[in-house]
């Protein structure tokens, strides 16, 4: 019995170090956080009155979440388990869209929505699209869709000034976390520069 009970025991601890050798050895899978980022460059002098109010800007429920989206073939989508967003994507690229505004010199203030100035023109906006697209693994894109609406608010009443929709897909070399970052980080300055050429052509002179 003693025998049996010694051979039990090594078979058992054989099996317990191969376990753990196997565990040992498995490759770890690092999980990254990741941050949009833009840059307008210089700052513009502003020569105006107006003060614009940013609201936090809605993104749609698909791509709402912090975990990347993938787009891939037959239009199936999937979420990425270890690279996400470092915050929720409606506060960071709120805060992208109201830094580059603040240095466009195209409002004299601009301020998120827990401002305590009254504004003269409000700013809303959707995130619709946000994902990478991999439905053609030859040619991975970072894609995102933005639609801003702005208003003028003057004593309480508000009047729509502008509206447009926004979209751009930006090739990246291959279909990585780092390279989809940057991919987004360009697809979003690219619409920026496009919408603050829009708004030049707006009298955004505030109203009486």
């Amino acid at each position: 019995m003693g025998k049996n009970y010694l051979l039990s025991f090594a078979v058992t601890v054989f099996a317990l170090t191969l376990m753990l050798s196997s565990c040992v050895s498995r490759q770890y899978v690092e999980r990254g956080s990741f941050a949009l980022e833009v840059s307008r460059g210089e700052a513009a002098t502003s020569q105006t009155e107006a003060i614009l109010r940013i609201r936090t800007l809605r993104v749609s429920p698909r791509y709402e979440g912090k975990r990347f989206v993938y787009r891939g073939e037959s239009l199936s989508y999937e979420t990425d388990f270890y690279n996400e967003f470092l915050t929720s994507p409606d506060t960071m690229i709120t805060e992208e869209v109201r830094q580059w505004l603040a240095d466009s010199g195209l409002f004299g203030h601009v301020v998120d929505f827990s401002g305590q100035v009254d504004p003269t023109h409000i700013l809303e906006g959707t995130v619709t699209d946000l994902y990478g697209d991999f439905s053609e693994r030859t040619q991975p894109r970072a894609a995102l869709q933005m639609e801003f609406y702005l208003s003028e608010d003057i004593a309480g009443r508000s009047k729509s000034v502008f509206k447009n929709r926004y979209r751009k897909e930006v090739r990246i070399s291959r279909d990585s976390p780092e390279e989809l970052i940057q991919g987004w980080n360009k697809a979003l300055a690219l619409i920026l520069t496009d919408f603050e050429g829009d708004l030049k052509q707006i009298d955004l002179k505030p109203g009486e």
